[in-house]
This record gives C-alpha cells, sequence and structure tokens, in this order.
C-alpha cells in the first residue's frame, strides 16, 4: 500500500516535469485526474507548485520545519516524564505538558506506555494484574469484617457471598412483626408533637 507521503512526491515530480514542458496547470491536473483519481492533488496545489518551478526552484521534497519535532514521545522525555510523576504524584496533565513542552496526544501516549493511571486525584504505576487487585481487595474487606465481628463477640455463618436463598436476612423475621399493627392508624397530637 502506498502512503499518502510516496504520493504526494509523484505528483510533485509528474508536476515538475510537466512544468518543464511548458504545460499549463489546468492540463497538468486532467492528466493527474486521469493517472491517480480521486487521490489527485487539488487544482490550486498544481498551481501553487508550478509557480514554484517556474521560480526555479527544484525541490520536491517539504522543507523542515522549525517548532516541535514530529513525535515528542521520546526515550528522553519519558524518562523526564517518569522522574516528575515519582517526584509529584498529583502534578495534573496540563503541568505536566507545560514542564514537558509536549501536547496532551504525546503526553496520553508516554502514559500509557510507562502505564500509569490516575487513582484519586494521585499517579498510580499499573504494577499488579488484575487478579492481584481483585484478591487483595477481598483479603482487605473479609480481614476488616472479621475484626468488626470478633469486637462484638459474634460468629459468622459460612455461606458463599452473595446467596441471597442462603443468606440469613432471607428468613424474614419481620413479616409477622407486621400484621399485628395492620389495618391500625395512631393519632398524633399536638402535645405529643412538642415533647
Amino acid at each position: 500500500m502506498v502512503s499518502d507521503i510516496e504520493v504526494r512526491m509523484k505528483h510533485r515530480c509528474v508536476i515538475e516535469f510537466l512544468t518543464a514542458e511548458q504545460i499549463v496547470p489546468t492540463d497538468i491536473h486532467r492528466r493527474l485526474l486521469k493517472v491517480y483519481g480521486d487521490n489527485t492533488v487539488d487544482v490550486s496545489t498544481v498551481i501553487r507548485w508550478v509557480v514554484r518551478f517556474n521560480s526555479g526552484e527544484s525541490e520536491v521534497h517539504d522543507k523542515p520545519r522549525r517548532g516541535r519535532p514530529c513525535s515528542a514521545a521520546t526515550p528522553h522525555n519519558e524518562q523526564r516524564l517518569d522522574q516528575l510523576i515519582r517526584t509529584d504524584r498529583r502534578i495534573t496533565t496540563r503541568e505536566l505538558c507545560a514542564r514537558l513542552n509536549i501536547g496532551c496526544n504525546a503526553l496520553e501516549k508516554m502514559l500509557e506506555k510507562l502505564d500509569y493511571s490516575k487513582v484519586c486525584s494521585r499517579w498510580v504505576p499499573r504494577m499488579l494484574t488484575q487478579n492481584h487487585k481483585t484478591h487483595r481487595m477481598e483479603v482487605c474487606h473479609h480481614l476488616a469484617t472479621t475484626a468488626h465481628i470478633a469486637k462484638f463477640g459474634w460468629t459468622a455463618l459460612p455461606h458463599p457471598p452473595y446467596s441471597p436463598d442462603v443468606a440469613p436476612s432471607d428468613f424474614h423475621l419481620f413479616w409477622p412483626m407486621k400484621d399485628g399493627p395492620r389495618g391500625q392508624h395512631l393519632q398524633t397530637t399536638m402535645l405529643s408533637l412538642q415533647l
């Protein structure tokens, strides 16, 4: 598959050749359309390149641009990003972009590569697998619950978690208590409300 850059280079070479043969820009564009179809550059682009070639320029490659490099996600920037996050776990993405002088897209790529995620406004490296995290949560909840139950001297009934068919709360203890006051309405007076 030919890239867009290669297609543009071919167009420019054809435009340079046909300009040297003194062919007008509209005819050059028509000939490009016959060969390249929908991938052909616009007429205004053909005219711009014809003017450049007629002025004596023969370079078909793009000139290097000033400013930021095409990709700011370099190993050097990744190392600086890692140091910034380790120094201050609460640093914002806006501050990171400003300090590294990079855009948000490059920052996101580097954060993904370094495997950082934001949890409760803090940067956290994802070193544990999801199974490790799940197991740790289960152990923490189990230990905290067991310690709390032991304070009261209660005995925990063994049953699988989230099983309503076996859970002790499923015995409907409060249903019989509702039958007694059914149909009775209590009158409230201003005196009882003031107390």
